[in-house]
């Protein structure tokens, strides 16, 4: 007896299975990542602010040029990186996005392939059951045979 529909159709579906939790890893790993990167600008634009406080307070009391032109330069310093990480964190959201389609399009693949070896499956089952109901009839109808034949 070959294989039925639903067992040969079974490694595909696994197969679709284990492609949709690679990707679901993957999208789980960047969007770690994304949130991650979120906090360290979230931390290093808090981290402009205060310095620009301290910078303000300090200007407020009197400093020489040295220590304006030093708070400046650093200030422009955390001005680039802020920058650059909003960047950075960009680069991140669009791998993100990019990582939920691709989980989305297997996600929906191994959906399809689940709905139709659950199809098989009732057909099968379907079947199973107009064979032993046909068993069945047969063995009724022989019995009412067999006893009708012997009267």
């Amino acid at each position: 007896m070959s294989a039925k529909r639903s067992e040969r159709f079974k490694p595909i579906h696994n197969l679709a299975q284990q492609r949709e939790d690679v990707a679901a890893q993957s999208l789980g790993r960047i969007q770690r990542e994304l949130s991650s990167q979120t906090l360290k600008l979230s931390e290093l634009t808090k981290y402009y602010q205060d310095y620009i406080t301290r910078f303000t307070q300090q200007a407020e009391k009197g400093m020489s040029v040295i220590q304006a032109q030093s708070y400046q330069s650093f200030i422009s310093q955390l001005e680039t990186a802020i920058s650059e990480q909003k960047k950075h964190l960009l680069r991140i959201t669009e791998a993100c996005n990019s990582k939920r389609v691709e989980w989305t399009v297997e996600r929906q693949k191994s959906q399809v392939l689940e709905k139709v070896m659950t199809r098989y499956q009732k057909q099968e089952q379907q079947t199973r059951n107009r064979q032993e109901q046909r068993r069945s009839d047969e063995f009724v109808s022989n019995s009412f045979w067999h006893k009708n034949k012997s009267k």
